[in-house]
C-alpha cells in the first residue's frame, strides 16, 4: 500500500503548525481594496498575485476559457463573449475566477511569466490600462441616509465611482441616485473609449434587498442591466462577469439570513416565506436577462474539483502513486463487486479515482454535496477549511492512508469538530458523536470510551484499522444534512452499498465494513438502520435503554445468572454420572454414591484444588470412592495440581481465569437487562411495537443463545483420576447448548478414547480376558463385592458405564469361559455351593450377583478340582486354542500349551496337541516343522496335507492370514484369496446378497468362507464357516445370509477369510469382489 504520507507534501504552513484554515475565506472586494490601497488583512495568498497562481491556482479548462475570452475581448476581439454568467454547480471557482481576473487586470503584462499556461501572452494589458470594477452584490448598500433623508445607492452609481472616481460619479449623479435606469448618456459616459473589466458578484442577494427597498427596484435593475449588455457588445474593450444564482440555489438554505437582511432594508420584521417570495420575484426579474445575453462559463468541472483542492493544499503530488493506487482501489472493488454500488466498478471510476487523488471521490461527494448545502457551510471554502484540518491531523498523527477518505476526518479535534457540527447547526448530535463515535469530550462519558472504540476493542482489525469507529464516523458525517426531511431526503444517511462504497480502502474491505455495520443494531445507542439506510437520530433508542438497565446490574444478579446458565447445560438425571452443580470446594462433591460423580465447577469458584476434590471428601475427611470423581472445569477458575502447574495448556492463570469471567459477566449483563427491558419497555420510555421494529426479539434470542453457547464452551476441561493413578486433565470441544448432550458426548469419547470408561460393548473375548486381569491382580479368586468396590475407590480403575454393567459382563466373562461364578455353602464345604459357567451349570437370571457371589479364574477352579472329572470338553479346548493361536498369529505349539495351561489350568495330556492339529487340518492354520525365518520361506502344512501331522512343542503354527501376508502361500494365479480386515470389509457389506448374488450368476464353488466374531444384538458372538460350498449350496442359504446379516454387526475382533481356488469367469460373485 503507497501510504499518502509518503507520496504527497502539504503545504509548508499545514506542517509547520501556522496554518488558518481562515485563509480560504477569499472575497473580491477584499481584493479591491488591496488595490485600491485601502488595506487588507487577507492572506497574501490572495492579494499576492504571483503566488496567487503559483502556489493557489489549479488550470482548470473554465478558468483558462474565462481568462482567454476576458481579456481578448478587452484587446479588441469582439469574436469573443463580452458577458460570461460564471455558474458554481460543482463547487466553487466563482470567488477565484474572478480574483485571477482583477489580478491580471491590474497587473496585466507584469504577470507574464505566471499566467502563460493560462491565456496567450499577447492578450494581457499593459498594466494600468484597464479599469477594474469589482462589485460584491451581499455588501452594496441599496441606500444611504443623509441627514434624514434615504439616499438610493445604486449599482450603476458604483460602477461610475470605481471607474472615474468622485469627478465620474458627479457627471451622472442625477443617474446614479435614481432608482430608474439610465439610459445612452451614462454609458457615453461611464464606459465610452475605455478598456473596462466589470465583474458582479452575488447579484442574487442585491436583487432582492434593492426589491424589498423599491417595489420597482427589479425590474430596474433588469432594464439597467439590459442596456449595459447591449452597450457592452456593440463596443470593443468591455468585458462584463457577473454570478446569478437561481432563487433555489441562492436563497434554499439561507431564507432566515435573508428574511434579516430584508428587514434591515425595509425596517419591517420580514416572515422567511415573505423573505423568499421577494427573492424569487427579484430573480425572476433579471434572470431572462442575463440568461439571454451571457455565455455560461462553469469555472470548475466536477472531476477538476479534487485537483483544484490539492492544489491549495498540497505543494506536491505525485502523479504515478495517483495511478498505482487507483489500480489498487479498482482490484478491491473488482472482487467485491456484489458488496458495492455500480459506479465502484464502472470503467472510468479508475481514471476518476486518480484525477480525485489524494482525496477519495465520495469524501468530495459528501463535502460538496452535501455538508456545502448547509446554510452556515460556505460552499467550497468550507470544504477547504475541513479538508485542511484533516490534511493537518493526518499528518501530525502519522495515519499511513492511500486515500484521504471521509472517515479520515478527525473528530476529536475540536476544530474540526467546531467547523463541522458548528457549521452544520448539528449541536444537539454531540452526545452521539461523544456516545457511540468518539469526539472530543468522549473521555469525560462513564468509560472513557465511545461504542465505536469499544467494538474495535472488542474485535479488533488485524492490522490495528479501527474499523468500527470509521464505519461508524462515516454513518454520523452524512446524518448531519437533511434531517429535517429524514429518510425522504436523499442526502440522509447511507445505504449499506453506499457506506462500504465510502469506508473500505485497500487494507480494510468491503466485508469487514459489513461486520461494523452489523455490530451497529448490536452496541450504538444512536445510530439506526431502517428503510435500507444507515443513519444518526436522537430518538429513544432500544440500546440506550438496555445501556440504562446495564448500569443498574450488581456482580451478585450477573452470578445468579452465570449460574443458573451453567446448571442448564448438563441434566441431573442421565445414565453414567450423578451430575452435582455449583462446586467450589472439595465438600461439595458427595462421596460414597456408588456411582461417578460428575460436579460442574462453578464459574465463579476462583481457584480450585482438584487434588484435595479427589482425595478429601471434606476438611480432614479422606474421600473413599477416589475413583468416581470427575471434574468439570470452567476456564474462569485457576487450578492447582501436584501434577501440573499455571502456564499448562488447560490451566487458566489467575489473570485469564478473571478476564473471561469478566467477559462471561459482560454478556449476562446484557441478557438480563434485555429480558427486564422486554418484560417492561415502558418502564424505559420505550413502545412495546419498538422492540419488534428495532428486530430486538431477535437479538434477544441471539443474545440468549451466546450465553449458553459461552458458558458451556467455557467448560473446557475434565479432571479425573487416570489409569497411572494421577489426576488427569483432558480438553472438550463443545458445541453449546442446554440439556448437556454434547458435553456428555464428548466426554464419553474422551474417557473411551483413553480407556477410561467399561461400555456395555467391552464383552469380547478379548475385552474379557482384559478385565480378568483387572480382576483378578496376582491373585484367582476375588469376591464380586470386592470388585465393585475397587470400580469406585482405585483410581487406576476405569469406571463402568452405568451400576448394573458389571453384572452383565460378569455373566457374559462366565458364559464365555473366561472365569466362573461361585458361592460357597458352610464352612466346612470344600465345594461351592453354586458354580457357574462354561462347561457347568448355566447361570439363571434370578440370580442376584450382589449377594456373597465370588469368581475364580478357569486356572484356579481346576487346580481346586471343582470342574467335571471328564476335563474341559475337546470343542471348548479347541476354541481356546484357536483363540489363543489367532491372537499371537507366529507362535510356537509349546507356547500355546502355555498359555493355554495359564489360563485354564492343567489338562489330560494330548488334547491340547489333539485340537492343534485339529485346527491346521480344517485350514485355518498352517503348521510347520522348520524354524520360522523372516528371511526364509517355511515348509508349511495345512488342510487336508495334515491330514498325518503329529505336532511337536517345537513346531511352528502360523495363521493363513499371517502366512498371506509374509507372502509364504503361493497363490493360484487366478485364485482368491482374502484374509484379514481387508476381506472382513470386501465381504461383510455382500454378505446379506451373497445367496441373490448367487441366484443372478455366481458360477464359482467357495473352497473356504470363515466368519468370525460377528456381534450378535444382545450379547454373543457367531462363527459360520462354509466349506467347499457349491453355486447351488449358496443359492439354497440366500434366506440364512439374509436373516443373519439383519441381526450381526462388526467389530474390531470381526475376521472373515475367504478362499476360492478356481474363480469361474463371468462369475457374479467375483466381479463384485473385484469391484470392491
Amino acid at each position: 500500500m503507497l501510504s499518502i504520507l509518503n507520496t504527497c507534501t502539504p503545504r509548508y504552513d499545514i506542517l509547520d503548525g501556522t496554518f488558518n484554515p481562515e485563509i480560504f475565506t477569499a472575497s473580491i472586494s477584499e481584493v479591491l481594496r488591496f488595490y485600491q490601497n485601502q488595506g487588507t488583512d487577507m492572506h497574501p495568498m490572495y492579494t499576492d498575485a504571483e503566488q496567487f497562481f503559483l502556489e493557489a491556482t489549479y488550470p482548470t479548462d473554465g478558468l483558462k476559457m474565462v481568462l482567454q475570452e476576458v481579456f481578448a475581448r478587452l484587446a479588441g476581439n469582439n469574436t469573443v463573449p463580452a458577458i460570461h454568467r460564471l455558474e458554481t454547480a460543482f463547487g466553487g471557482g466563482k470567488t477565484h475566477t474572478l480574483i485571477a481576473c482583477t489580478h491580471i487586470g491590474y497587473k496585466g503584462m507584469e504577470l507574464a511569466s505566471v499566467v502563460s499556461d493560462l491565456l496567450p501572452t499577447s492578450d494581457l494589458p499593459e498594466k494600468g490600462s484597464v479599469a477594474v470594477v469589482g462589485i460584491a452584490g451581499d455588501e452594496l448598500p441599496v441606500h444611504k441616509i443623509k441627514g434624514d433623508a434615504i439616499i438610493p445607492y445604486t449599482l450603476w452609481g458604483e460602477i461610475a465611482f470605481q471607474i472615474g472616481g468622485e469627478s465620474l460619479y458627479r457627471e451622472v449623479e442625477d443617474e446614479a441616485k435614481s432608482f430608474a435606469a439610465p439610459g445612452r448618456n451614462y454609458f457615453d459616459t461611464v464606459l465610452g473609449k475605455k478598456k473596462v473589466l466589470i465583474m458582479l458578484d452575488e447579484l442574487a442577494q442585491y436583487t432582492a434587498r434593492l426589491t424589498a427597498a423599491n417595489p420597482e427596484g427589479g425590474e430596474q435593475l433588469a432594464a439597467f442591466l439590459m442596456g449595459l449588455n447591449g452597450y457592452a457588445r456593440s463596443n470593443s474593450n468591455i468585458s462584463i462577469l457577473l454570478t446569478l444564482a437561481s432563487a433555489t440555489d441562492a436563497f434554499a438554505s439561507q431564507t432566515e439570513q435573508l428574511a434579516g437582511l430584508l428587514a434591515k432594508v425595509t425596517g419591517q420584521k420580514m416572515s422567511k416565506d415573505d423573505a423568499l417570495g421577494i427573492g424569487q420575484q427579484a430573480i425572476g426579474s433579471i434572470s431572462s436577462v442575463v440568461s439571454r445575453d451571457a455565455t455560461a462559463v462553469v469555472p470548475v468541472q466536477s472531476s477538476e474539483i479534487s485537483r483544484v483542492l490539492a492544489k491549495r493544499l498540497f505543494s506536491k503530488i505525485d502523479d504515478a502513486a495517483a495511478s498505482q493506487t487507483a489500480s489498487n482501489y479498482a482490484d478491491l472493488y473488482q472482487k467485491n463487486i456484489s458488496l458495492l454500488p455500480d459506479n465502484a466498478t464502472r470503467a472510468d471510476f479508475k481514471d476518476l479515482m486518480a484525477a480525485h487523488y489524494p482525496f477519495h471521490p465520495t469524501l468530495i461527494d459528501f463535502l460538496n454535496n452535501k455538508l456545502a448545502v448547509s446554510e452556515n457551510f460556505q460552499g467550497t471554502r468550507g470544504v477547504l477549511r475541513v479538508l485542511s484540518l484533516a490534511v493537518r491531523g493526518i499528518w501530525n498523527r502519522k495515519i499511513d492512508i492511500p486515500m484521504i477518505h471521509t472517515c479520515h476526518i478527525d473528530l476529536r479535534d475540536a476544530r474540526t469538530v467546531t467547523e463541522i457540527i458548528g457549521r452544520t447547526g448539528s449541536g444537539d448530535l454531540l452526545p452521539v458523536l461523544n456516545a457511540d463515535i468518539g469526539g472530543a469530550d468522549t473521555e469525560q462519558i462513564q468509560g472513557s470510551s465511545s461504542n465505536a472504540q469499544l467494538a474495535d476493542q472488542k474485535n479488533p482489525h488485524p492490522d490495528g484499522w479501527q474499523m468500527y469507529e470509521f464505519t461508524w464516523k462515516t454513518i454520523f458525517l452524512n446524518s448531519l444534512t437533511g434531517r429535517e426531511q429524514g429518510l425522504q431526503s436523499n442526502i440522509f444517511g447511507l445505504t449499506e452499498q453506499e457506506a462500504m462504497f465510502n469506508v473500505a480502502f485497500p487494507g480494510l474491505t468491503p466485508s469487514q465494513i459489513n461486520e461494523a455495520l452489523k455490530e451497529i443494531s448490536q452496541s450504538a445507542f444512536y445510530l439506526r438502520y431502517n428503510q435500507g439506510r444507515y443513519y444518526a437520530s436522537l430518538d429513544p433508542s432500544v440500546n440506550i435503554a438496555l445501556a440504562k438497565i446495564r448500569r443498574t446490574l450488581g456482580i451478585d444478579e450477573l452470578n445468579d445468572v452465570l449460574d443458573a446458565t451453567a446448571r442448564k447445560l448438563v441434566k441431573t438425571d442421565i445414565k453414567t454420572f450423578k451430575v452435582v452443580h455449583d462446586v467450589a470446594v472439595s465438600e461439595h462433591i458427595p462421596d460414597n454414591t456408588g456411582k461417578p460423580v460428575l460436579s460442574l465447577v462453578s464459574l465463579g469458584a476462583s481457584n480450585l484444588d482438584v487434588d484435595e476434590c479427589v482425595t478429601y471428601a471434606g476438611p480432614n475427611v479422606p474421600r473413599k470412592e477416589q475413583n468416581l470423581v470427575f471434574l468439570l472445569v470452567p476456564k474462569t477458575v485457576s487450578i492447582k495440581s501436584n501434577h501440573h502447574k499455571q502456564g499448562d495448556l488447560f490451566i487458566s492463570t489467575e489473570a485469564q481465569a478473571q478476564k473471561e469471567l469478566t467477559r462471561l459477566r459482560e454478556l449476562a449483563r446484557t441478557v438480563v437487562a434485555m429480558r427486564k427491558l422486554n418484560s417492561n419497555p415502558q418502564n424505559q420510555g420505550i413502545n412495546p411495537n419498538k422492540l419488534d421494529e428495532d428486530d430486538f426479539k431477535t437479538r434477544f434470542h441471539e443474545r440468549e443463545n451466546a450465553l449458553i453457547t459461552s458458558v458451556s464452551e467455557c467448560y473446557q476441561y475434565i479432571w479425573y483420576p487416570s489409569a497411572n493413578g494421577q489426576i488427569a486433565c483432558k480438553e472438550i470441544k463443545t458445541g453449546g447448548g442446554e440439556g448437556g448432550e454434547s458435553i456428555l458426548e464428548q466426554i464419553g469419547k474422551t474417557l473411551r478414547s483413553e480407556g477410561e470408561i467399561v461400555t456395555a460393548e467391552h464383552t469380547t473375548q478379548t475385552d474379557l480376558s482384559n478385565l480378568s486381569k483387572l480382576f483378578f491382580g496376582h491373585k484367582d479368586v476375588v469376591s464380586i463385592k470386592e470388585v465393585r468396590n475397587n470400580f469406585c475407590q482405585l483410581r487406576k480403575w476405569p469406571i463402568l458405564e452405568s451400576a448394573n454393567l458389571l453384572e452383565t459382563i460378569i455373566r457374559s466373562g462366565a458364559d464365555k469361559g473366561i472365569w466362573y461364578v461361585y458361592k460357597m455353602g458352610d464352612s466346612e464345604s470344600t465345594t461351592p455351593s453354586e458354580f457357574y459357567g462354561r462347561g457347568a451349570k448355566e447361570m439363571s437370571l434370578n440370580i442376584n450377583l450382589a449377594d456373597g457371589y465370588s469368581l475364580v479364574t478357569i486356572k484356579g477352579a481346576n487346580q481346586r478340582g471343582w470342574t467335571e472329572k471328564g476335563g474341559l470338553d475337546p470343542q471348548k479346548v479347541k476354541e481356546y486354542v484357536k483363540q489363543i493361536a489367532g491372537e499371537k498369529q507366529i507362535a510356537q505349539i509349546q507356547e500355546i500349551v502355555d498359555d493355554f495351561k495359564a489360563k485354564h489350568g492343567d489338562i489330560q495330556n494330548g488334547t491340547i496337541e489333539k485340537a492343534i492339529t485339529d485346527v491346521v487340518q480344517d485350514g485355518r492354520f498352517m503348521a510347520s516343522k522348520d524354524e520360522v525365518k523372516d528371511d526364509e520361506t517355511p515348509e508349511l502344512i495345512s488342510g487336508t496335507a495334515a491330514m498325518l501331522y503329529q505336532p511337536d512343542a517345537g513346531d511352528t503354527i502360523v495363521t493363513k492370514a499371517k502366512a498371506s501376508e509374509k507372502g509364504w502361500i503361493q497363490k493360484k494365479d487366478h485364485g482368491i484369496n482374502l484374509t484379514g480386515q481387508e476381506c472382513t470389509e470386501t465381504v461383510f457389506p455382500l454378505m446379506r446378497r451373497l445367496g441373490s448374488i448367487y441366484e443372478r450368476g455366481g458360477l464359482s464353488d467357495i473352497d473356504t468362507l470363515d466368519m468370525t466374531g460377528l456381534v450378535l444384538p444382545n450379547g454373543g458372538k457367531l462363527r459360520v464357516e462354509l466349506i467347499d460350498a457349491t453355486p447351488d449350496t449358496l443359492k439354497d442359504l440366500s434366506e440364512f445370509f439374509e436373516i443373519m446379516a439383519g441381526l450381526v454387526e462388526k467389530d474390531n475382533g470381526t475376521e472373515f477369510y475367504l478362499d476360492i481356488s478356481d474363480p469361474k469367469e463371468g462369475c457374479k460373485f467375483v466381479n463384485k469382489l473385484k469391484k470392491e
